[in-house]
């Protein structure tokens, strides 16, 4: 018997997910391997899309990956130690992903630190970072240092248990002076336009209330700013210090609940805006979002209604996400018969799992009426759109 179906993921890697130690291209194209105890992994574009750059492949996202973070452990002892704490603690897991950001109208984002993504159930940490397309075209070199911001700055946050109980203003402080320790450890130089911006960036803006802070409670450890290399170490002690302050006077949790507040605003107004799109892609975006709680409550039902009104309007992947929620019972009955019925429809709308999926269960006669001859056709359509498990299935039938 074939099984027709397993547990889909958003994407097509998770960090609680085991990674072979040799680089491996999965159905999806995705590209995944450990190295040095952190799981890489390199994501194709979605098909049909279009972007503002060529895109870099996903064997050579992933390559650029593993050089900047060789690099940086390599070169930075102050970071490599950090990312030392981080594996012990939990999955480090670096995804280059061209389809991020989705939209980028008036700035560049290299990367992001994403702790909850993937968050595995229990007492371990995740600590993911995604590099998007911009950075998947930066020399190792380069990215290295940002690296070093998002993973290592944010991921001791995330290590700590700061980042929901801290100012998003001094998250940026601590994760910036990770980033400067990386850049003077690499050597880069510190007379371009680019680093002494970046400088009035870190002091100016996101380590400006520290500074005050300082100023006020530690002024002799202002010194250490003095310098074209500050002392980053003995900086970051002090930092340390501040937020305890900040957490003891309040006004750290009072400027964190604000901004949850704003922050549930504006996903109540993004949901209601979709919701009064006639657009399928809107539509089946709303499912996703009821359907992983993202930015909200989980709710299958709610998911389900709008997966079924985009997979009505032919929205090939709405329609696979509903048979895979008819066959599973995911928020409802399981109905194999329904099932079955979308699982035709996204496979006729080019969809290369629904056509595993539909071929399998001809096969085996789950929801439809067995027809191995049938169930073979679609079998070899999803073979011939690359599904290895396709291919796979049909050596274990043979024959004809």
């Amino acid at each position: 018997m074939l099984s027709p179906v397993k547990t889909l993921c958003l994407l097509s890697v998770s960090a609680s997910l085991m990674l072979p130690s040799a680089a491996s291209a999965a159905d999806d194209g995705v590209v995944q391997f450990m190295h040095k105890g952190m799981q890489i992994a390199g994501k194709p574009a979605p098909r049909g899309k279009y972007y503002d750059i060529d895109l870099a492949s996903p064997a050579e996202g992933a390559d650029t990956v593993r050089k900047a973070a060789d690099i940086l452990i390599e070169n930075s002892v102050y970071n490599a130690n950090a990312i030392e704490k981080l594996k012990k603690a939990g999955n480090v897991v670096i995804v280059y992903d061209p389809a991020f950001p989705k939209r980028e109208l008036t700035k560049i984002t290299i990367a992001a630190f994403l702790p909850d993504f993937y968050q595995a159930e229990g007492r371990t940490k995740d600590f993911l970072t995604i590099v998007g397309r911009f950075g998947g075209k930066w020399s190792p070199r380069e990215l290295a240092p940002v690296l070093a911001h998002e993973l290592t700055g944010h991921g001791m946050q995330h290590l700590r248990g700061r980042l929901e109980h801290v100012r998003e203003v001094d998250l940026e402080c601590e994760a910036y002076l990770y980033q400067e320790k990386a850049y003077q450890d690499l050597g880069f130089d510190k007379g371009t336009r680019e680093m002494v911006q970046f400088r009035k960036v870190l002091e100016g803006h996101w380590c400006a209330d520290f500074k005050s802070w300082q100023r006020k409670n530690k002024r002799a450890a202002l010194k250490s700013w003095d310098q074209l290399n500050p002392d980053i170490p003995a900086i970051l002690d002090d930092y340390l210090v501040y937020i305890d302050a900040l957490r003891d006077s309040g006004v750290a949790g009072i400027a964190v609940s604000k901004a949850k507040q704003q922050q549930a605003r504006q996903s109540r107004q993004r949901l209601a805006k979709l919701s009064e799109s006639t657009n399928p892609e809107d539509q089946f975006q709303l499912g996703l979002i009821y359907a992983r709680g993202i930015g909200t409550d989980i709710n299958p039902g709610a998911a389900r209604g709008w997966f079924e009104k985009a997979a009505e309007a032919g929205h090939a992947q709405a329609q696979y996400e509903l048979s895979r929620i008819y066959w599973q019972g995911d928020g409802v009955p399981a109905d194999k018969a329904i099932s079955a019925q979308w699982a035709k429809s996204a496979a006729n709308n080019g969809i290369a799992e629904a056509a595993y999926l539909y071929g399998a269960m001809l096969i085996n006669g789950d929801g439809v009426a067995r027809n191995p001859r049938e169930g073979r056709k679609w079998l070899e359509k999803a073979a011939e759109a690359g599904l290895t498990r396709a291919k796979d299935a049909l050596k274990k039938l043979g024959g004809n």
